[in-house]
């Protein structure tokens, strides 16, 4: 990040030779040293089973600079020779390049920055794009997009460490839910006109809610996305009992009925989610009784 900030702040006083040299030159060197702490952690493997080339090791943390200074290249190139092509390409074409990059690392970090440029470049697309699309549908993509994200991640990183990124999970169902939130309070203040867009959106909002409710509850206990489940169910209910109590009853009234409504929700389901939070750390398995959760809490 300090190469690119160098690079902005200098713009004016460097030769045009001298940016290439300079960016080149740190690209090689943060590739020479991947390939040298990758092999070196390869060698530690022979001797060391259990040492993983995946995840956040020194080599890896060095491939994450060389895709950074991918992307400073990139732009480098085109504000040197003024290629006009449209923001979202650069980083769409950053995006793919860097991918065989996070595939190789299996890192965080690097997923992260991944998934990042692609929802970048989606959201600066659809703001340039001549493509006649509803607001409403590019949310929808929004979601679509990041939830394929999420669940791939998290079906795949228990099976394998290339794709174990907490991180990305945490980061795209909370893009995911969020725009899924934003879109059905959207739909409850202006329906769609496209009846398939809006029976879709009410029926994916419950499916998703009900089987995360049964997968994070019952099957893999797990306290973010229950939380993100339950507050975005907190927000929809709010945005309900706004359109029903303002339509045609006093607002004064409608706004102590509301904030009641949020703080008695809000409150219990936070005590639900400290509960599940104490389980989760306890080791509780989510499939057992009562008696033996007690039990164990206990033990």
């Amino acid at each position: 990040c300090g190469v690119i900030f160098f690079f902005a702040y200098n713009w004016q006083s460097l030769e045009r030779m001298s940016k290439f040299a300079l960016i080149e030159v740190a690209l090689l060197m943060s590739l020479v040293s991947f390939v040298w702490l990758y092999y070196r952690s390869a060698a530690k493997q022979l001797v060391d089973p259990s040492h993983c080339l995946f995840g956040a090791t020194l080599a890896n943390a060095a491939l994450l600079v060389v895709s950074l200074l991918v992307g400073g290249l990139l732009a480098l190139v085109g504000q040197t020779y003024q290629t006009g092509a449209d923001p979202w390409q650069l980083f769409a074409i950053w995006a793919l390049a860097i991918l065989p990059f996070a595939w190789v690392a299996g890192f965080d970090g690097l997923w992260l920055l991944l998934v990042g440029l692609v929802n970048l470049s989606l959201g600066l697309y659809a703001d340039t794009t001549s493509l006649w699309l509803d607001e409403q549908l590019w949310l929808c993509l929004f979601v679509v997009l990041n939830l394929t994200i999420y669940y791939g991640f998290l079906f795949l990183g228990s099976s394998s460490r290339r794709w174990h990124a907490p991180f990305v999970e945490y980061a795209s169902s909370l893009t995911a839910m969020g725009c899924f939130t934003l879109l059905v309070c959207w739909m409850i203040f202006e329906p769609s006109d496209t009846k398939p867009l809006l029976v879709g959106v009410w029926v994916g909002y419950v499916v998703h809610l009900l089987f995360g409710f049964w997968w994070f509850r019952h099957k893999r206990l797990q306290v973010y996305p229950l939380a993100l489940g339950g507050f975005s169910l907190i927000t929809v209910g709010a945005a309900l009992f706004t359109e029903l109590l303002f339509r045609d009853s006093d607002p004064i009234g409608g706004f102590l009925l509301i904030g009641l409504y949020i703080i008695l929700a809000s409150t219990g389901l936070s005590a639900v989610l400290r509960r599940l939070h104490r389980q989760a750390k306890a080791g509780i398995s989510p499939t057992q009784t009562p008696s033996e959760n007690e039990e164990l809490s206990h033990e």
